[in-house]
């Protein structure tokens, strides 16, 4: 009976101990993807479009980059899905939002 109940509890730990982990690593790409969608919105507000490219380039993989600009503002959203066996896809994005400096335009 001992065995059984041990055997049980150990999976239940690992099943536990590995949607642990990937909602940790849900949590660092959530982080990567603002990061990245700050930086490429501030390149583009500042009109640097090939340092905005560079910093396409270093977006999460599989995940994709949309920009908008709107009266003066441009915003940009990275997104990225990522799934563990039959738990997902989670979709996790970033979005950063900032005016364009003075003398740029969109």
């Amino acid at each position: 009976m001992v065995t059984v109940e041990l055997a049980v509890s150990i999976l239940a730990a690992v099943v536990l101990m590995t949607i642990a982990a990937w909602t940790v690593g849900l949590l660092g790409l959530e982080a990567a993807c603002r990061t990245s969608a700050a930086e490429i919105a501030q390149q583009l507000a500042r009109g640097d479009t090939a340092a905005a490219t560079r910093a396409k380039q270093n977006v999460p993989q599989g995940a994709s980059v949309t920009t908008t600009n709107t009266a003066g503002w441009v915003s940009v959203d990275v997104t990225a899905k990522r799934s563990l066996g039959k738990l997902g896809p989670v979709t996790v994005s970033g979005r950063a939002t900032t005016p364009y400096e003075p003398g740029e335009t969109p």
